[in-house]
């Protein structure tokens, strides 16, 4: 990636057009941020909690049978 005029143009561009949409909607930087830390933490939460439960629930039923398939498709080869 090359640093020129024209990506810096294109940067400050979009980020003032980026900066009024922000403005319209009355949200600031916090508020940006802090939704993309709360989002994280709520899915390590649910990763944590059930959510893993349930993949590892599913992976008992589906890496046999995908192990099974594959074996057999290799087998008609």
């Amino acid at each position: 990636m090359r640093l020129d005029a024209g990506l810096i143009i294109k940067l400050a561009v979009w980020s003032f057009l980026v900066g009024l949409l922000l403005y319209w909607l009355e949200w600031s930087p916090g508020d940006v941020y802090g939704w993309i830390a709360n989002t994280f933490a709520r899915l390590w939460n649910w990763l944590v909690g059930t959510g893993l439960q349930y993949v590892l629930l599913g992976a008992t039923i589906v890496v046999p049978v995908y192990l099974i398939m594959h074996l057999k498709s290799r087998r008609r080869q």
